[in-house]
């Protein structure tokens, strides 16, 4: 639509996706306000049709991904234990995974690493609906829904 100006700060206004967005470029040049504007399109544009950095968020290993969620895990939450645990089964079995190789295949290996392991099947993602009496064979047929 266009940039205006309101006191001494331009400012910039279009439409995207049936939505207005108005936003201020925090300037008083309108060859910045008109910059900013094309910017925040893109960017709306990019995560509208999911263009921006999925690349480089899939291949990251999942490993790396675990860390960076138990320093958050831990600024929120003051007894963290259960969730480095639990995480840190992940990571010893899929960490080396890069995340866009973690399908339903990797899980349910996963799955069934841990029932061979001896872990109880509540106490892993996704296998609550098994009980202590599942063999690794039910485990496989009820992830794959035959």
């Amino acid at each position: 639509m266009g940039v205006f100006q309101r006191g001494k700060v331009w400012w910039f206004k279009f439409y995207f996706a049936g939505r207005e967005i108005k936003e201020s470029s925090k300037s008083r040049s309108k060859t910045v306000a008109k910059e900013a504007e094309k910017q925040r399109r893109r960017e709306l544009e990019e995560g509208f049709h999911n263009l921006s950095n999925v690349r480089e968020q899939r291949i990251r290993p999942l490993k790396e991904i675990i860390d960076e969620y138990l320093v958050g895990y831990r600024l929120r939450n003051r007894a963290p234990r259960f969730a480095k645990y639990a995480l840190g089964q992940v990571s010893r079995l899929l960490g080396n995974k890069l995340t866009v190789d973690v399908d339903a295949s990797a899980v349910l290996t996963y799955q069934e690493d841990r029932l061979r392991e001896g872990a109880a099947p509540v106490t892993f993602v996704g296998c609550r609906s098994l009980n202590t009496r599942s063999s690794p064979t039910t485990a496989r047929e009820s992830a794959s829904g035959t």
